[in-house]
């Protein structure tokens, strides 16, 4: 786990694929259910990741992820409503957002908090500005784990949706695109972990890097008062 040290009553982690109970190519702390891991092997991994932030896995809420920008609120135990983003405000509810190269990304603001899940899709539609408007402004973003401008090669119908300086060699910077779309929408505070899933087979599931063969690591997040 790589925890975000963010001011307030938050507790936030970037999971990595070390510490579960999955093994192949899903070991080892897959957290994605759509993959050939047996099942009660991903519910167990999701309840190690929510008991690294201190809550309860029965009240894991996530998105049925489908690279839009739709963000909604997180009720406990819900599962499956198609989104890449959720935000609460309630303590006790841990969030869940899942990625094996596109960029977990965390927001905080007014004691509310948004997991969102990132790939250029995402990004290019809105999906940061819509978590952010989702809890009213933004305190501080912290952008996870994904793939790097050392890996990840894009052809002209993605490249064209970003800013032109964010390709270079035809590999697109998910990171900055992140980053600026974060402080666009009024982060002062904008935390990069830099870390390519790609380049760390041994710590990250990687979609690209793995053909399609691979977990799942994520956000989870959690308002505790």
């Amino acid at each position: 786990m790589i925890r975000w040290d963010v001011p307030g009553a938050f507790e936030v982690a970037f999971t990595t694929r070390e510490g579960g109970v999955s093994e192949g190519p899903y070991a080892s702390l897959n957290l994605g259910r759509l993959t050939q891991d047996p099942q009660p092997n991903v519910e167990e991994n999701r309840r190690r990741a929510c008991a690294a932030v201190g809550a309860d896995a029965d009240n894991l809420a996530l998105n049925r992820q489908i690279h839009s920008a739709s963000v909604h609120r997180a009720h406990p135990g819900a599962r499956g409503e198609p989104g890449d983003g959720l935000w609460t405000d309630a303590p006790g509810v841990p969030m869940l957002a899942l990625a094996a190269d596109c960029l977990p990304i965390a927001l905080v603001h007014d004691g509310k908090l948004a997991v969102l899940h990132a790939g250029w899709r995402g990004l290019a539609e809105g999906v940061v500005e819509a978590g952010v408007a989702a809890i009213g402004g933004v305190d501080a973003a912290c952008i996870g784990p994904g793939i790097g401008p050392c890996c990840y090669e894009v052809g002209p119908e993605v490249s064209e949706r970003f800013a032109r300086d964010l390709t270079r060699n035809r590999r697109l910077d998910l990171w900055t695109a992140a980053e600026r779309a974060s402080r666009r929408a009024g982060a002062h505070v904008v935390e990069r972990l830099d870390l390519c899933t790609a380049c760390h087979p041994e710590l990250f599931f990687s979609h690209r890097r793995d053909r399609g063969v691979t977990g799942r690591q994520g956000v989870v997040g959690v308002v505790t008062s």
